[in-house]
């Protein structure tokens, strides 16, 4: 596997642990080592991508927040 396309993978296993770890426990109990264990990724793999908690619910967020608009906007195939 790529670097590339491993770095999207472990990025991708950390957010869907860390929202699953929150839905769990609620931002404020969320440990990062619940999240590290959930997510299957070392500590430092965590901190390359996240600065902090803040940063992976900031991402968390993000991801909703798109998700919604193309919902609501539809495919930009669909203008074409």
């Amino acid at each position: 596997m790529a670097k590339q396309a491993r770095a999207v993978q472990t990025w991708r296993s950390i957010v869907d642990a860390a929202a699953s770890v929150f839905d769990d426990y609620g931002y404020e109990r969320a440990a990062i080592s619940e999240i590290l264990r959930r997510a299957k990724v070392t500590k430092g793999a965590l901190y390359f991508h996240f600065a902090s908690k803040e940063a992976i619910a900031q991402a968390i967020m993000d991801e909703q927040t798109s998700t919604v608009e193309f919902a609501q906007e539809g495919s930009p195939l669909q203008s074409l």
